[in-house]
């Protein structure tokens, strides 16, 4: 099963050029970051991780900037926070 979600993200990253994919509002984009939790850690954390981002990347977001820490975080739906370093950069 591993081998087969890693065959279906190479095989997105070969059919479907960059600019037509969905830019991703994190710093590692979804299939990326997928594919390296599935690399690295199996099939079952890599289909987690698949879940995870399918229920937040959905472009419904709000960044705010901690005015005491300077810290900007990124809330996205069912309460998720996202520290500034995994946010992506054409967003800050």
């Amino acid at each position: 099963m591993k081998s087969l979600l890693l065959t279906a993200i190479r095989l997105y990253w070969l059919i479907i050029p960059p600019e037509r994919r969905r830019k991703c509002i994190f710093r590692h984009s979804c299939s990326k970051y997928v594919f390296d939790v599935t690399k690295h850690k199996g099939f079952s954390s890599g289909r987690k991780a698949l879940l995870s981002r399918m229920r937040t990347c959905n472009g419904h977001f709000d960044i705010i900037t901690d005015y005491k820490s300077g810290e900007r975080m990124m809330y996205l739906n069912g309460g998720v926070v996202v520290n500034e370093a995994e946010i992506a950069e054409r967003l800050l």
